[in-house]
């Protein structure tokens, strides 16, 4: 039973960082810096990327 939670914990990590990592190539971040982040601190990495604004000033101006 121990062995089983755990390899359900390093899935639910690994997870956890490919998500940060996807939400932040979306967004026009680094998605290493971020992946990096998250593998020290997944959950926090994950609800910073979700709270910054992309990147790309772009994207908020109307087209001409």
């Amino acid at each position: 039973m121990g062995v089983l939670l755990w390899i359900i914990g390093v899935i639910v990590y690994i997870f956890l960082i490919v998500l940060t990592m996807n939400i932040a190539r979306a967004k026009g971040r680094s998605a290493l810096g971020f992946g990096l982040f998250a593998v020290f601190v997944p959950l926090i990495a994950l609800i910073v990327v979700l709270i910054i604004s992309p990147s790309n000033a772009r994207i908020n101006q109307p087209l001409e």
